[in-house]
Order: structure tokens, then C-alpha cells, then sequence
């Protein structure tokens, strides 16, 4: 056992046995961005010696505020420029990347084996295929997610039917969510949260202390308020079926058109226009030339029209997914989703 851990060993609860089951440990981290790449390093650190780093990205220069370990510049994706940085960090460690986005088809071969999986994607479809095979093949997984100002972190144990997992969180993808390119994110929320995944992936490992399982740990950074919240067992699912018949994929809203804003403006009165957002959202908008109809306040207008309809929500996923739906589902109605929503609207006026 060499000196650099040697103040780790230190640790009454480490101690040189705890750090054996590090080095023998095989982590796997999906997603190498602002969690993953924080998690990674402060795991390599520690001396975990094993870890897969999964993610086909290509670091982004829009990314990087929060990813800090790139440049934004980079030919090659996170994971091969990440296992590059932790040869130089800690030469100890096997480190092993795959350049790709893990789906149904690959997720077997990247993941069997592993003693622990880190979630660390922004891919909200990623997140239960990884916890659902994690689920079925009973592998830990450490769950972290970051919305603008608010993180959180779980773990899922999976070595019982009774372990809680994403699914009794929230049963359900919900893709309208916006992403961290939609509505922005603050850099330090992404090391805190990954911060607090590594040191569930520790206490796991090296079988210390109090983990989440259980719990959903939730952190607002302007408040500095944390909660520590506990998850009732809720999904009733056989899981196996339920993986066997998803696909993972996005919903396809391709077919659904899109209408810009300087288009909209142009033919005001050739369009209703219909929110999707909640009532409380709706509510704000004060502008007399955008304030048209609110869903849920009155959706016969959907049969009664007799204009196309566009509709709205503050970005334009959760329009343009409805609309999917609506068109799917049969509705008589020239259906368009606004592209940018309400956020491009803003942009309009601001400029004209």
C-alpha cells in the first residue's frame, strides 16, 4: 500500500482493509460531463481501481463552465479525453472508456460486472435504462441529477425486491423536463451534487456509514437548504417485462411542425394560439398580442377551431411533445408546435 492514500488509511472506518476494497473495486460512470467528470476524478483519487467511463460526447464549449476538466476544444469524446486526465491524476488506476451512448442493445456488454454504477447523463431516458437494468441485474447505482439551481442524490442498493429505485420516485420518463442547454444551470450545483455522488460511491464501497437508500437527497445552492426525503416503495411492475418491452428512445416528434416566432408574428390572425403551461405560468404572460387560450381552461377550442392551432409552453418541447400526442391520439386540428416558445417570443419583442 503506497503513500498516497496513506492518509485515507488514516481513517478509523477506512483503514487499510477498507482501502483493499477500493482497489479492488470495478466503478462504472455514466456520463463523464459536469457530475461524471468530478465523480470520476475524486473516485480515481480515492484509489477505486477499476472504472469504466461511459459517454460518446464531444466536450462543448457551452459545457464547460460546469465541466471544468475540458477545454470545449477536443476531437475526442469525454471519455477518452477523461481516462486521459486520470492516467495523469492517479497512474494507479485502470481506467477504461467507451465512446458511445449506452442503449438496450449495448448495456449488457458496457455494464455486466461492474461493482457499482454511477448515473451522472443529462439524458433523461438514460436514466431508467441504467436503473432499470441496475434494478434487474441487482447492481448499486448511485443516482444524481441537477436542474438550474437544485440537485439529487440517491441510492439504489437493488440487492432486494424491497430496495427502492428511480421508478418509485417517479415512475415515468418525463421528457418535457427542459435540459441544462434550455434553461441554464449553475457550475458549482453540478460539483456539489457529483461531490455528494462520490461520497455515496465511498461509503458503498468501503461499507461505511449511512447511504441513501431509501432517501432522495435533495440541495438548493442559492438557499443552501437541504432535504433529505423518504421514498416509499410504489412501482408494482415486473421490471424484466417492462425492460424487455421499452426502448428507451425520445418520443418521435418528428412529424410535428414547427412555427417560428417571426413567422408567427407575421400572420398573427391566420393562428389561434394555445399555452400548454400550467395555469400559474400562464398567468404571467401580460402581453395582449400573445395571451391567447389556456389548455386546460378550455380544451374544446381543439375541436372548435377554426384556424390552425399553435401551441406554446415556455420553451417549446412540452408543446411540440403534446401536439405529438394529440396528433397520434386522432385530434381534428392543424396542430404546429411554437418553436423556442415563449422564451423566443420574449427574444422577439425585445428586438422589435
Amino acid at each position: 500500500m503506497n503513500d498516497r492514500y496513506s492518509r485515507q488509511i488514516l481513517l478509523d472506518e477506512v483503514g487499510e482493509e477498507g482501502q483493499k476494497r477500493l482497489l479492488k473495486s470495478t466503478v462504472a460512470i455514466v456520463g463523464c460531463g459536469g457530475l461524471g467528470a468530478i465523480v470520476a476524478s475524486y473516485l480515481a483519487g480515492a484509489g477505486v481501481g477499476h472504472l469504466v467511463l461511459i459517454d460518446g460526447d464531444i466536450p462543448n464549449i457551452s459545457n464547460v463552465h460546469r465541466q471544468i476538466l475540458y477545454s470545449g476544444h477536443e476531437k475526442d469524446s469525454k471519455s477518452v479525453v477523461l481516462k486521459e486526465k486520470l492516467a495523469v491524476l492517479n497512474p494507479d488506476v485502470s481506467v477504461e472508456s467507451f465512446s458511445d451512448h449506452l442503449r438496450k442493445e449495448n448495456i449488457n456488454n458496457v455494464l455486466t460486472g461492474v461493482d457499482l454504477i454511477m448515473e451522472c447523463t443529462d439524458d433523461i431516458m438514460c436514466k431508467y435504462l441504467v436503473n432499470d437494468f441496475a434494478a434487474i441485474e441487482q447492481i448499486p447505482l448511485v443516482y444524481g441529477a441537477i436542474y438550474k439551481y437544485e440537485g439529487y442524490v440517491s441510492s439504489f442498493m437493488n440487492s432486494t425486491e424491497e430496495d427502492t429505485h428511480l421508478r418509485d420516485i417517479f415512475p415515468h420518463p418525463d421528457e418535457t423536463i427542459p435540459t441544462c442547454a434550455e434553461v441554464g444551470v449553475l457550475n458549482t450545483l453540478a460539483g456539489i451534487i457529483a461531490l455528494l455522488q462520490a461520497n455515496e460511491a465511498l461509503k458503498i464501497l468501503i461499507g461505511i456509514g449511512d447511504v441513501l437508500s431509501g432517501n432522495l437527497l435533495t440541495y438548493d445552492c442559492l438557499s443552501n437548504r437541504q432535504m433529505i426525503i423518504s421514498i416509499k416503495k410504489s412501482w408494482d411492475q415486473d421490471l424484466e417485462e417492462y425492460f424487455e418491452a421499452s426502448n428507451y428512445l425520445p418520443m418521435d416528434c418528428s412529424f410535428v411542425g414547427e412555427l417560428s416566432i417571426e413567422g408567427l408574428m407575421a400572420q398573427r390572425d391566420k393562428f389561434i394560439l394555445v399555452s400548454v403551461m400550467s395555469e400559474s405560468e400562464h398567468q404571467s404572460i401580460d402581453d395582449a398580442t400573445f395571451h391567447n387560450a389556456l389548455l386546460t381552461r378550455d380544451a374544446d377550442i381543439l375541436k372548435a377551431a377554426d384556424k390552425p392551432i399553435v401551441l406554446y409552453c415556455k420553451y417549446g418541447k412540452s408543446s411540440k411533445q403534446l401536439a405529438a400526442n394529440l396528433i397520434n391520439a386522432g385530434v381534428d386540428a392543424e396542430l404546429y408546435s411554437l418553436e423556442g416558445g415563449y422564451q423566443a417570443f420574449q427574444k422577439f419583442k425585445a428586438s422589435n
